[in-house]
């Protein structure tokens, strides 16, 4: 009964602040995968301000403006937001306004009624009640931070649009109800059973938006899997029409066998001329063969290598295929269509000759297995995450990398990229299977 009849003070307008602020950037974390440079923190700092200032300023308001208060200080974490993470885009902005806002109600929520309910009935200060509120804040952000890491906000639909602003609308005229009126208070006993039930309210608001994203993660995911299983397909059907066409040249330089027979019995010079340069333009089109000591590293980069010929890219070649014989077929047709299908892309936007250039190494050093392709890129900026797609249609692009990288892992190997110089490098380091590690010793020690 003492617990229900229980007076307790409004949450400070600056725990709101802070409790709104600290909810932004949970939210632009999501927004820049968990990852904030330091002109970020300048930013940081200006919008908080401005969320402190904007909290005591509208609270010094009549109530009847209370309702344009809410509104200016929600504006306000709109512009923290988009300051901070200007290329999230409208529909991503909005479910991430949505999802702060009940992020900031429940960090308060929680946390002011935490304090109250340890401290108040021992009649400390305001102060040690507002300090130890802060550091439950902090810890309380801290928690969010580190369960949530994996979680991103991306490819937001129009439904869980209006499902975060129903969640935020819901949240916020239930947990706000009990402090309209004394009659309202009354009735269900008093203020502090109004925060417990605003406390519950905002914390089953975030759990429905965490499950919201997590079954948007599991989406992605499966999407992802079946694009790149798509993938995986398309390069292995590749990699048969690459077989059927070597044997088709195996077939067209048989034949020419027969065509140096009938020129051996030609007369007319001119004609044997004629049929020389047939051959010898024959000859230099289907000159494309790559030798790597593996069949099927072989059939690709043969057809890759013709392409390039005829596209006037320079493509240099050092690759001991036989190291990759450890990746099944579908997996190494993935990984060298992939890789090389991007850097062609990249260097064909190129209309200097001389700068259209893609190298491919497949190498050993020590216990490792060193892939790497380079390409030649207008591009020279650097970036920590895998670079986006620049083709039109995103939703159906972006994902060879992403396939490369699946590759890498499930070989216990890992993948990098990078720009350096105009230069895009894809490196792909696997740890060399005992066999080949047992069969290079041996080959060391007989060399001695």
């Amino acid at each position: 009964m003492a617990f229900s009849n229980t007076i307790w003070p409004n949450i400070p307008r600056l725990l709101t602040a802070i409790a709104e602020w600290l909810a932004c950037i949970q939210v632009v974390l999501m927004f820049t995968h968990h990852r904030l440079r330091w002109p970020n923190a300048l930013i940081l700092v200006a919008c908080l301000l401005g969320q402190v200032f904007l909290q005591i300023w509208c609270g010094t308001w009549p109530i009847a403006f209370w309702i344009l208060g809410i509104i200016i200080n929600i504006a306000w974490m709109l512009l923290t937001i988009l300051a901070n993470a200007p290329d999230a885009g409208w529909r991503r902005l909005f479910y991430g306004l949505c999802r702060a806002f009940v992020l900031a109600e429940t960090f308060a929520s929680v946390t002011w009624q935490a304090l109250c309910m340890t401290l108040l009935p021992l009649r400390v200060g305001n102060g040690i009640i507002f300090f130890w509120s802060l550091v439950d804040l902090l810890i309380l952000f801290a928690f969010f931070f580190f369960t949530q890491r994996k979680f991103t906000i991306e490819n937001i639909s129009v439904r869980e649009d209006a499902v975060a602003a129903l969640t935020a609308m819901i949240v916020f005229a239930i947990s706000n109800v009990g402090f309209i009126s004394s009659n309202v208070q009354t009735f269900f006993g008093g203020s502090a059973v109004i925060f417990t039930i605003r406390s519950f309210v905002d914390i089953c608001g975030v759990l429905m938006l965490t499950l919201e994203d997590r079954q948007r993660m599991v989406n992605n995911l499966r999407n992802d899997l079946t694009t790149m299983n798509q993938m995986m397909e398309s390069q292995y059907q590749q990699y048969q029409e690459y077989k059927q066409s070597s044997e088709l040249v195996n077939q067209h330089f048989h034949d020419l066998k027969h065509q140096l027979t009938v020129l051996a019995m030609e007369d007319d010079s001119k004609k044997r001329q004629q049929y020389l340069d047939e051959i010898s333009e024959d000859i230099h089109m289907y000159n494309v063969g790559v030798k790597t000591g593996n069949k099927i590293a072989d059939f690709i980069l043969t057809r890759k290598n013709a392409y390039f010929k005829q596209h006037h890219i320079i493509f240099t070649c050092i690759a001991n295929g036989a190291l990759l014989n450890m990746i099944n077929t579908m997996d190494l047709c993935s990984l060298l269509g992939n890789s090389l299908d991007n850097a062609t892309e990249s260097v064909e936007k190129i209309k200097d000759p001389e700068k259209r250039m893609i190298n491919l190494r497949i190498v050993n050093k020590g216990n490792f297995i060193i892939y790497q392709v380079e390409n030649y890129t207008l591009a020279n900026q650097d970036f920590t995450d895998l670079p986006k797609t620049t083709k039109r249609d995103k939703s159906r692009h972006g994902y060879g990398l992403k396939s490369i990288r699946r590759i890498a892992h499930k070989y216990n190997g890992t993948m990098t990229v990078g720009i350096k110089d105009h230069w895009f490098r894809l490196t792909v380091m696997f740890n060399r299977p005992a066999e080949a590690k047992a069969t290079s010793n041996r080959e060391e020690e007989t060399h001695d």
